[in-house]
């Protein structure tokens, strides 16, 4: 064989060599812009890792506003926080006054009959507490069946998010009787305010 043809032999397998490490190294370059949780190793990949635009939270605050139905003024009442509820339309129980922004309500209503001695004929009804603009949870919740004669007073828990879009607005809850009857309500109720927290590198809140 001539010198000359295994010169050009010899360079022409080192450029094939070159070009296929080329495209070799073209294909991982383009394999890592997809990279799959099946490439990953466990502990490799950290919260400053992540972008501020793909890593965020929802919590909570440290603002919490509480309200509860006043002190009864009527003797009778001996210091309770009720008011009387009239066997129609909704009775204004507590009013809590909440800030702009996103908010979580919990919260028990206790609903009785302030009849006394008890009707000869069990009156069967329920209380119902209603908290206006519930975005989860339910607007309205019941008591089981209210007890007659002023006794054992029949209790509900209630709770969902709330949005408010101006500082100050007050969210009145109100009860009622079912059977149009009527009697008294107390309500105690605790708002605290949630909000969307994006994180950046480190995992600290963003400014």
């Amino acid at each position: 064989m001539k010198l000359t043809h295994l010169v050009r032999s010899k360079v022409g397998a080192v450029v094939a060599v070159g070009a296929i490490a080329a495209l070799a190294g073209t294909g991982a370059s383009v394999a890592a812009g997809h990279i799959t949780s099946a490439q990953i190793k466990d502990g490799t990949i950290q919260t400053k890792d992540l972008t501020k635009n793909n890593f965020a939270k929802f919590t909570a605050t440290e603002n919490v506003v509480t309200a509860q139905t006043p002190i009864s003024t009527t003797p009778s009442d001996n210091g309770a926080r009720v008011v009387n509820v009239a066997a129609t339309g909704q009775t204004p129980l507590v009013t809590v006054v909440l800030n702009k922004g996103t908010w979580k309500i919990s919260g028990v209503a206790q609903f009785s009959h302030n009849i006394t001695p008890a009707p000869p004929t069990p009156v069967t009804d329920f209380g119902v507490v209603t908290v206006p603009g519930l975005q989860t949870g339910f607007a309205s919740n019941f008591t089981s069946d209210v007890p007659d004669g002023g006794v054992n007073p029949a209790q509900v828990s209630f709770g969902g998010t709330i949005k408010i879009t101006a500082n100050n607005t007050p969210v009145v809850i109100t009860g009622a009787f079912t059977g149009g009857n009527s009697g008294q309500a107390g309500v105690s109720v605790e708002a605290t305010q949630y909000q969307y927290v994006k994180l950046f590198k480190g995992g600290q809140p963003s400014s």
